[in-house]
């Protein structure tokens, strides 16, 4: 939170203020402008690198209780990310708050939807929860179809959560996806219906384009398998997932589709590169 300090004093590196009970510097590159002895100035306090109170008159992207979305500056295999909170001084999201597959972490420039947390009297952020995001909803409707920018918000077993820029919280099932995401990402979700504060939505292409791409897919793995793919359209969907993180409907189509146009043969084990 911002505080109310009075100035008391100036020094070299900058001015002393004060709220009655401790005197905090701000620095001079911090106050943004010229400042009166006794003026009062709203301060946002924080811990430099040597772990001291300093203040700047910047306003921070993140508040203590106000979540925010922030830009992600550095990652460090094993620690974390850092994020911008227009302050000196990056706030550390943990690896204990991220994936634990690394590749699913934030890169530069992604945007999280993060709140700050103190840990040890030390600030930290961590990414805003799917419940804490519904008591956030302000009544956005979004319509059936409606193509909506949205952020990697959650990476589950069973699918993705999202968050627009309008706070709404979009599930999409692993079935309305393909390949991987990583927490932060930007993607474009359609809507496919809308609840009561959330929405379902789908990252798929239409249907006739997405199964042209997953024609190309079946047929890029035969290519480089000999020939031979451990798959057939009896296969279950637990296995079609395994290989190809499609879903069991999509593959058939377009498994039917690639007979069809005689590209491929089958038993009842395997499918097979037709020779041409």
């Amino acid at each position: 939170m911002m505080n109310h300090l009075k100035v008391l004093r100036k020094t070299d590196l900058g001015y002393m203020v004060s709220d009655g009970t401790e005197e905090i510097l701000l620095h001079y590159r911090e106050a943004l402008e010229e400042l009166d002895i006794n003026q009062m100035v709203d301060v946002y306090v924080y811990t430099d690198k040597e772990n001291r109170k300093t203040g700047t008159r910047a306003t921070p992207n993140l508040m203590i209780g106000k979540p925010n979305f922030v830009r992600v500056v550095n990652c460090i295999k094993g620690v974390g990310v850092f994020i911008d909170n227009h302050t000196p001084k990056d706030i550390l999201i943990s690896k204990d708050y991220l994936p634990y597959d690394e590749q699913q972490w934030p890169v530069e420039e992604d945007l999280i939807f993060c709140e700050l947390k103190i840990k040890k009297n030390i600030l930290t952020a961590k990414p805003v929860n799917r419940f804490d995001v519904l008591e956030l909803y302000n009544k956005t409707i979004y319509a059936e179809k409606e193509q909506v920018t949205a952020y990697v918000l959650r990476i589950a077993d069973k699918g993705l959560g999202l968050i627009t820029k309008d706070l709404v919280y979009v599930f999409v099932p692993i079935s309305q996806f393909r390949g991987k995401y990583r927490l932060g990402e930007e993607v474009q979700v359609t809507i496919t219906k809308m609840l009561d504060k959330e929405a379902y939505g789908s990252l798929n292409e239409h249907k006739e384009v997405l199964m042209d791409t997953d024609k190309e897919t079946i047929l890029d793995y035969l290519e480089k398998h000999n020939g031979v793919m451990p798959l057939t359209a009896k296969s279950s969907s637990e296995a079609v997932e395994k290989l190809f993180q499609m879903s069991r409907k999509a593959f058939k189509r377009a498994y039917g589709s690639l007979y069809k146009d005689h590209l491929i043969d089958f038993d009842e084990e395997k499918t097979y590169l037709r020779k041409l």
